[in-house]
Protein backbone atom coordinates (compact mmCIF):
# COMPACT_ATOMS: atom_id res chain seq x y z
CA UNK A 1 0.00 0.00 0.00
CA UNK A 2 1.00 3.72 -0.73
CA UNK A 3 0.38 5.25 2.66
CA UNK A 4 -1.95 8.21 2.66
CA UNK A 5 -2.12 8.38 -1.01
CA UNK A 6 -5.65 9.27 -3.02
CA UNK A 7 -5.23 9.53 -6.89
CA UNK A 8 -6.85 12.74 -8.49
CA UNK A 9 -10.45 12.44 -8.39
CA UNK A 10 -10.35 9.15 -6.74
CA UNK A 11 -12.31 10.11 -3.56
CA UNK A 12 -14.85 11.96 -5.14
CA UNK A 13 -15.44 8.76 -7.66
CA UNK A 14 -15.61 7.25 -4.44
CA UNK A 15 -18.03 8.67 -2.38
CA UNK A 16 -20.65 10.80 -4.45
CA UNK A 17 -24.06 9.79 -3.42
CA UNK A 18 -22.58 6.27 -2.71
CA UNK A 19 -23.30 5.26 1.17
CA UNK A 20 -21.66 1.92 0.52
CA UNK A 21 -18.40 3.44 -0.45
CA UNK A 22 -18.67 5.73 2.18
CA UNK A 23 -18.36 3.37 5.04
CA UNK A 24 -16.19 2.07 2.92
CA UNK A 25 -13.56 5.05 3.73
CA UNK A 26 -14.61 5.20 7.16
CA UNK A 27 -13.81 1.94 8.08
CA UNK A 28 -11.22 -0.04 5.75
CA UNK A 29 -7.72 -0.76 7.02
CA UNK A 30 -5.84 -0.04 3.71
CA UNK A 31 -6.30 1.60 0.47
CA UNK A 32 -5.44 0.22 -2.80
CA UNK A 33 -4.55 3.49 -5.29
CA UNK A 34 -5.01 2.73 -9.18
CA UNK A 35 -4.33 4.90 -11.74
CA UNK A 36 -3.24 5.21 -15.42
CA UNK A 37 -4.94 4.20 -18.58
CA UNK A 38 -7.74 6.10 -19.19
CA UNK A 39 -9.37 3.13 -21.62
CA UNK A 40 -8.74 0.81 -18.82
CA UNK A 41 -10.23 3.41 -16.51
CA UNK A 42 -14.14 2.56 -16.37
CA UNK A 43 -12.98 -1.24 -16.12
CA UNK A 44 -10.87 -0.62 -13.02
CA UNK A 45 -13.73 1.60 -11.81
CA UNK A 46 -16.70 -1.17 -12.27
CA UNK A 47 -14.36 -3.72 -10.84
CA UNK A 48 -13.50 -1.61 -7.70
CA UNK A 49 -17.44 -0.76 -7.23
CA UNK A 50 -17.94 -4.62 -7.20
CA UNK A 51 -15.22 -5.76 -5.45
CA UNK A 52 -16.29 -3.28 -2.26
CA UNK A 53 -19.50 -4.73 -1.64
CA UNK A 54 -17.35 -8.10 -1.33
CA UNK A 55 -15.04 -7.02 1.39
CA UNK A 56 -14.52 -4.18 3.94
CA UNK A 57 -10.58 -4.67 4.24
CA UNK A 58 -9.18 -2.21 1.75
CA UNK A 59 -10.56 0.66 -0.39
CA UNK A 60 -9.59 0.85 -4.10
CA UNK A 61 -9.63 4.04 -5.53
CA UNK A 62 -8.91 4.66 -8.98
CA UNK A 63 -8.30 7.89 -11.52
CA UNK A 64 -6.98 8.44 -15.15
CA UNK A 65 -3.84 10.59 -16.36
CA UNK A 66 -2.58 8.33 -18.99
CA UNK A 67 -0.64 4.72 -19.42
CA UNK A 68 2.84 6.70 -19.56
CA UNK A 69 1.81 8.65 -16.24
CA UNK A 70 0.30 5.85 -14.35
CA UNK A 71 3.89 3.89 -15.06
CA UNK A 72 5.84 6.79 -13.60
CA UNK A 73 3.63 7.13 -10.79
CA UNK A 74 4.19 3.07 -9.69
CA UNK A 75 7.87 3.39 -10.43
CA UNK A 76 8.14 6.49 -7.95
CA UNK A 77 5.80 4.70 -5.70
CA UNK A 78 2.93 6.87 -5.24
CA UNK A 79 0.39 4.65 -6.48
CA UNK A 80 -0.31 0.32 -5.86
CA UNK A 81 -1.53 -0.66 -9.12
CA UNK A 82 -0.80 0.86 -12.70
CA UNK A 83 -3.04 0.57 -15.43
CA UNK A 84 -1.93 0.29 -19.20
CA UNK A 85 -3.16 -0.12 -22.24
CA UNK A 86 -0.28 -1.37 -23.64
CA UNK A 87 2.58 -4.04 -22.58
CA UNK A 88 5.64 -2.11 -20.24
CA UNK A 89 8.71 -3.25 -21.65
CA UNK A 90 11.72 -4.30 -19.72
CA UNK A 91 13.93 -1.64 -21.47
CA UNK A 92 11.53 1.08 -20.24
CA UNK A 93 11.14 -0.78 -16.48
CA UNK A 94 15.46 -0.35 -16.61
CA UNK A 95 14.63 3.70 -17.88
CA UNK A 96 13.04 3.82 -14.91
CA UNK A 97 15.26 2.29 -12.26
CA UNK A 98 11.74 -0.10 -10.87
CA UNK A 99 10.28 -3.55 -11.24
CA UNK A 100 6.76 -4.56 -12.41
CA UNK A 101 4.68 -7.22 -12.41
CA UNK A 102 2.79 -7.81 -15.06
CA UNK A 103 -0.78 -8.66 -14.96
CA UNK A 104 -3.03 -9.07 -18.35
CA UNK A 105 -6.58 -8.06 -17.57
CA UNK A 106 -8.43 -8.23 -20.71
CA UNK A 107 -8.42 -7.87 -24.33
CA UNK A 108 -9.37 -4.65 -26.64
CA UNK A 109 -8.49 -3.69 -30.46
CA UNK A 110 -7.72 -0.13 -31.34
CA UNK A 111 -10.71 0.70 -33.61
CA UNK A 112 -10.47 2.84 -36.85
CA UNK A 113 -13.92 5.44 -36.64
CA UNK A 114 -14.85 8.50 -38.84
CA UNK A 115 -18.25 10.26 -38.22
CA UNK A 116 -21.31 8.93 -39.66
CA UNK A 117 -21.35 10.74 -42.99
CA UNK A 118 -18.35 10.05 -43.89
CA UNK A 119 -18.95 6.06 -43.54
CA UNK A 120 -22.89 6.63 -45.18
CA UNK A 121 -21.12 8.21 -48.03
CA UNK A 122 -19.39 4.92 -48.55
CA UNK A 123 -16.21 5.05 -46.70
CA UNK A 124 -16.27 1.90 -44.65
CA UNK A 125 -12.26 0.24 -45.08
CA UNK A 126 -9.45 1.71 -45.37
CA UNK A 127 -5.63 0.01 -45.51
CA UNK A 128 -2.96 1.05 -43.36
CA UNK A 129 -0.81 3.03 -46.02
CA UNK A 130 -4.21 4.99 -46.60
CA UNK A 131 -4.75 5.65 -42.67
CA UNK A 132 -0.93 6.63 -42.94
CA UNK A 133 -1.42 9.24 -45.26
CA UNK A 134 -4.14 10.83 -43.88
CA UNK A 135 -2.09 11.08 -40.67
CA UNK A 136 0.74 12.18 -42.49
CA UNK A 137 -1.31 14.85 -44.49
CA UNK A 138 -0.76 13.21 -47.63
CA UNK A 139 -4.45 12.70 -48.17
CA UNK A 140 -6.60 15.82 -47.31
CA UNK A 141 -9.58 15.47 -48.78
CA UNK A 142 -12.35 12.30 -48.20
CA UNK A 143 -12.90 12.80 -51.98
CA UNK A 144 -9.58 10.95 -52.68
CA UNK A 145 -10.76 7.76 -50.57
CA UNK A 146 -13.90 7.63 -52.48
CA UNK A 147 -15.96 10.15 -49.82
CA UNK A 148 -17.42 13.58 -49.88
CA UNK A 149 -15.31 16.91 -51.31
CA UNK A 150 -15.41 17.48 -47.21
CA UNK A 151 -11.50 18.24 -45.86
CA UNK A 152 -10.39 15.50 -43.69
CA UNK A 153 -10.10 16.36 -40.15
CA UNK A 154 -7.96 13.82 -38.24
CA UNK A 155 -7.97 13.29 -34.46
CA UNK A 156 -4.89 11.80 -32.35
CA UNK A 157 -4.29 11.29 -28.99
CA UNK A 158 -2.00 13.44 -26.37
CA UNK A 159 1.41 12.30 -26.12
CA UNK A 160 1.24 9.77 -23.13
CA UNK A 161 -1.14 7.92 -24.35
CA UNK A 162 -1.16 3.74 -24.47
CA UNK A 163 -3.61 4.04 -27.54
CA UNK A 164 -1.86 6.49 -28.96
CA UNK A 165 1.88 4.50 -29.14
CA UNK A 166 0.36 1.62 -30.19
CA UNK A 167 -1.23 3.54 -32.93
CA UNK A 168 1.86 5.00 -33.57
CA UNK A 169 3.88 1.70 -33.82
CA UNK A 170 1.26 -0.18 -36.01
CA UNK A 171 -0.11 2.40 -38.70
CA UNK A 172 1.46 6.09 -38.44
CA UNK A 173 3.16 8.71 -35.94
CA UNK A 174 0.18 11.60 -36.27
CA UNK A 175 0.93 14.60 -37.81
CA UNK A 176 -2.12 16.92 -36.77
CA UNK A 177 -3.07 19.52 -34.66
CA UNK A 178 -5.89 17.72 -32.71
CA UNK A 179 -4.58 15.93 -29.51
CA UNK A 180 -7.35 14.51 -26.98
CA UNK A 181 -6.50 13.19 -23.57
CA UNK A 182 -8.87 10.28 -23.78
CA UNK A 183 -10.47 7.88 -26.02
CA UNK A 184 -13.83 9.46 -25.17
CA UNK A 185 -13.19 12.87 -25.85
CA UNK A 186 -12.25 11.62 -29.66
CA UNK A 187 -15.51 9.28 -29.50
CA UNK A 188 -17.30 12.97 -28.63
CA UNK A 189 -15.36 14.97 -31.27
CA UNK A 190 -15.53 12.26 -34.27
CA UNK A 191 -19.49 11.62 -33.40
CA UNK A 192 -19.74 15.40 -33.82
CA UNK A 193 -18.23 16.24 -36.31
CA UNK A 194 -19.42 15.65 -40.11
CA UNK A 195 -15.80 15.07 -41.60
CA UNK A 196 -13.27 13.40 -38.75
CA UNK A 197 -11.44 10.47 -37.94
CA UNK A 198 -9.87 9.16 -35.13
CA UNK A 199 -8.82 5.76 -33.23
CA UNK A 200 -10.01 4.25 -29.96
CA UNK A 201 -10.51 1.46 -27.68
CA UNK A 202 -13.29 -1.44 -28.79
CA UNK A 203 -15.18 -0.10 -25.84
CA UNK A 204 -15.98 3.01 -27.29
CA UNK A 205 -16.32 1.98 -30.82
CA UNK A 206 -19.97 0.71 -31.35
CA UNK A 207 -21.78 4.56 -30.85
CA UNK A 208 -24.35 5.03 -33.52
CA UNK A 209 -23.30 8.51 -34.55
CA UNK A 210 -19.81 6.83 -35.61
CA UNK A 211 -18.81 4.81 -38.29
CA UNK A 212 -16.60 1.63 -37.52
CA UNK A 213 -13.79 1.08 -39.90
CA UNK A 214 -12.89 -2.28 -41.76
CA UNK A 215 -8.78 -2.20 -41.31
CA UNK A 216 -6.98 -4.10 -43.35
CA UNK A 217 -10.04 -5.76 -44.35
CA UNK A 218 -10.67 -6.57 -40.76
CA UNK A 219 -13.87 -5.17 -38.77
CA UNK A 220 -12.53 -4.98 -34.99
CA UNK A 221 -15.50 -7.12 -33.29
CA UNK A 222 -15.16 -9.10 -29.98
CA UNK A 223 -14.52 -12.27 -32.41
CA UNK A 224 -11.50 -10.94 -34.41
CA UNK A 225 -9.65 -9.16 -31.01
CA UNK A 226 -9.76 -12.60 -29.40
CA UNK A 227 -8.82 -14.43 -32.18
CA UNK A 228 -6.09 -12.11 -33.30
CA UNK A 229 -7.29 -11.63 -36.72
CA UNK A 230 -7.40 -7.53 -36.40
CA UNK A 231 -4.49 -5.93 -37.01
CA UNK A 232 -4.61 -3.98 -34.03
CA UNK A 233 -5.92 -6.11 -31.44
CA UNK A 234 -3.86 -5.52 -28.07
CA UNK A 235 -3.67 -6.37 -23.84
CA UNK A 236 -4.46 -4.28 -21.70
CA UNK A 237 -2.94 -4.75 -18.42
CA UNK A 238 -2.45 -3.72 -14.41
CA UNK A 239 1.37 -3.70 -13.39
CA UNK A 240 2.23 -3.57 -9.34
CA UNK A 241 5.83 -2.45 -8.32
CA UNK A 242 7.47 -6.11 -7.77
CA UNK A 243 5.27 -8.56 -6.35
CA UNK A 244 1.74 -7.58 -5.23
CA UNK A 245 1.11 -7.72 -1.69
CA UNK A 246 -2.42 -9.62 -0.30
CA UNK A 247 -4.95 -6.41 -0.43
CA UNK A 248 -3.42 -5.85 -4.43
CA UNK A 249 -3.77 -9.54 -5.31
CA UNK A 250 -7.05 -9.80 -4.03
CA UNK A 251 -8.19 -6.89 -6.00
CA UNK A 252 -6.26 -8.10 -9.49
CA UNK A 253 -7.74 -11.93 -8.41
CA UNK A 254 -11.31 -10.17 -8.61
CA UNK A 255 -10.51 -8.29 -11.99
CA UNK A 256 -9.07 -11.27 -14.11
CA UNK A 257 -11.32 -13.96 -12.36
CA UNK A 258 -15.31 -14.74 -13.17
CA UNK A 259 -16.75 -11.32 -11.91
CA UNK A 260 -13.99 -9.23 -13.36
CA UNK A 261 -14.71 -11.18 -16.66
CA UNK A 262 -18.20 -10.70 -16.51
CA UNK A 263 -17.87 -6.44 -16.17
CA UNK A 264 -15.27 -6.43 -18.49
CA UNK A 265 -17.26 -8.03 -21.55
CA UNK A 266 -20.42 -6.05 -20.33
CA UNK A 267 -17.92 -3.07 -21.05
CA UNK A 268 -17.40 -4.16 -24.27
CA UNK A 269 -13.98 -5.23 -23.72
CA UNK A 270 -12.67 -8.60 -25.28
CA UNK A 271 -12.11 -10.75 -21.46
CA UNK A 272 -9.41 -13.10 -20.94
CA UNK A 273 -10.18 -16.99 -20.92
CA UNK A 274 -9.61 -18.46 -17.48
Amino acid sequence: MVAGFVAAGAVLYLIAGDELLRDHLEGASSTISVAGSTTVLPLAEACAREFHKGQRDAVVTVAGGGTDAGIEELAAGKIDIAMASRKVGEGEMEGLGASFEEHPIALDGVAIVVSRPIFEAGVDELSRHQVSAIYSGDVASWKDLGGPDLEIVAVSRSHGSGTGEIFSERVATPGVSIYLDSGADVERYVARSDRAIGYIGLNLAFDDELGVIAYEGVVPSAASVRDGSYPLARTLYMYTLGEADPEEVAFLEFVTGEGGRSIAEDLGFVPISA
